[in-house]
């Protein structure tokens, strides 16, 4: 497949996924980013079999930890090791005796169906698609076929099943058919004896809502379990989908050349996006200001809004688009005093690649390891210090905020600003994160001393939501039980005595 440049909410995962199984390119990478939380996907003859990730919870240690395998020492003291010697976490535990070579291989390849399973459930991401000579040598293979992964999260909700009804509500009027040529087998798919026997009610006359009903019927199955594997079938090109009659084209219809040149515009935009402003100009670090004006003019010609002004809405915007990126890269290069300043923030890192994000992320984590261990011993101060690095290195994570603002909470419990700011970081740690139960019980206990016992309950309810076994908020919640009780009766008492 060339290289290409997206947004996976245009195309969907699975659709594109599928596109690079077909094309069986002997190695290549996807790259896919939102905001700053990035993730990159090795393929090897179009399958996905190895990942990089920035997101914390993906790392190889908290998996390990989350099922059990290691223990919370254990897993801070393979991270310092890992982080001062240079080595993988995966190497550290075995060399410690702590898992073993199978329970590692194990959990390597649990970690890289998670890590492909939850870009299912991602908006608003934009991805590049390349080709590469080979992969990497050190990597850990671990093939995860198209089929089965697809299905996998149609099924377990990874992609979200609204849009899976959304997608399949145009075609409940089309006939559905085999297709005659498809790169898949069955067995690919690893589908149910229930799935498979939906296969028996296509003949190529029925459309998609005869089937539903006939399977509900015949098959005595549920309509919400044969939506994810019709689906998965469809974007997998096993089934094909025919209109009972040809219509018209609707006047207002963009023509394929339309559809072509939005979709250009719209990837040239997303190249741009992803390079600085050299790259963008098309010009070397050490360009003149005339160099810099004549390859401005140049680009400004070919990509001016108005030069699409017979075209669609959707190219004069990506053309738009483009055009405001290129005068950036001018009037920031083309300033002596801008382009210095930009020259810095590039010499500082202004653009880090994945891996360098995933090594800051287990940094961070050191960080956080070492900053719980101060908290339980009430050292308030080396305990926030700890806590604004991780901050500062992986800003994304909402733990890490959550128990920084508790942190400042515990420094300064009477000062109204500073309880202000804590539970701002720690609401904000929440927004990111939903389901950490000890920011909820971070909130309740501020919200208690405050005198707010009806947010605080609130609050350690939430947190019992998510961890029905939190000691901590399961007492507060009884403490408060008791309170209101206490009061009720009182009150009660109080009335009886007055009449």
């Amino acid at each position: 497949m060339q290289e290409k440049w997206g947004k996976l909410n245009d195309i969907g995962f699975p659709r594109l996924l599928h596109n690079i199984f077909v094309t069986k390119d002997t190695a290549s990478v996807l790259d896919m980013e939102d905001g700053k939380i990035k993730k990159r996907v090795f393929f090897k003859a179009g399958l996905p079999v190895y990942s990089i990730s920035n997101i914390l919870n993906e790392a190889l240690g908290r998996l390990l930890l989350r099922k059990g395998i290691i223990t919370q020492t254990i897993y801070e003291k393979s991270l310092e090791i890992m982080l001062s010697e240079k080595k993988k976490q995966g190497e550290v535990l075995i060399s410690g005796g702590h898992i073993t070579p199978h329970q590692l291989n194990e959990a390597l390849n649990t970690q890289t169906k998670e890590r492909l399973f939850n870009v299912f459930g991602w908006a608003n991401v934009t991805y590049h698609y390349y080709t590469i000579a080979k992969l990497p040598t050190e990597l850990f293979l671990y093939p995860v076929h198209p089929a089965y992964a697809i299905l996998h999260a149609a099924r377990m909700g990874y992609y979200p099943t609204d849009r899976i009804k959304m997608e399949l509500e145009k075609t409940r009027n089309q006939i559905v058919a085999f297709s005659h040529k498809t790169v898949y087998m069955l067995d690919d798919f690893q589908a149910t004896p229930q799935e498979r026997k939906i296969l028996t009610l296509i003949d190529g006359r029925k459309t998609f809502d005869d089937i539903l009903a006939e399977t509900g019927a015949r098959l005595a199955i549920v309509k919400e379990d044969i939506y994810p594997f019709i689906y998965t079938l469809i974007i997998t090109d096993i089934l094909v989908l025919k209109q009972k009659e040809e219509t018209e084209k609707k006047p207002d219809e963009p023509s394929p050349e339309d559809k072509t040149l939005v979709e250009n515009l719209t990837s040239r935009h997303l190249q741009l996006k992803s390079l600085n402003y050299f790259e963008v100009l098309g010009i070397g670090h050490d360009a003149d200001n005339g160099n810099i004006k004549k390859a401005y003019f140049k680009m400004a010609k070919e990509y001016h809004p108005d030069r699409y002004h017979n075209n669609p809405h959707e190219a004069r915007a990506a053309a738009s688009d483009i055009f405001t990126l290129i005068n950036t890269a001018y009037t920031t290069l083309s300033n002596e005093k801008a382009r210095k300043t930009y020259e810095e923030s590039l010499k500082n890192g202004g653009k880090q690649d994945v891996t360098q994000d995933a090594a800051n992320i287990m940094n961070a984590e050191l960080q956080f390891q070492k900053g719980k261990v101060a908290l339980s011993r009430k050292d308030y101060k080396s305990a926030k210090e700890a806590f604004e690095w991780t901050v500062r290195l992986n800003s994304h994570e909402g733990e890490y905020k959550a128990y920084l603002g508790w942190t400042i909470f515990n420094i300064s419990p009477k000062d109204a600003s500073e309880v202000k700011k804590a539970k701002e970081l720690i609401q904000a740690g929440i927004a990111l994160n939903p389901k950490q139960d000890k920011a909820y019980y971070f909130l309740g206990v501020i919200h208690r001393l405050e005198g707010r016992l009806e947010e605080a309950e609130a609050a350690f309810q939430k947190a019992v939501q998510k961890n029905p076994n939190i000691p901590e908020a399961l007492s507060e919640l009884r403490l408060i039980q008791t309170r209101k009780q206490k009061e009720g009766k009182g009150f009660f008492k109080k009335i009886f005595k007055d009449s």
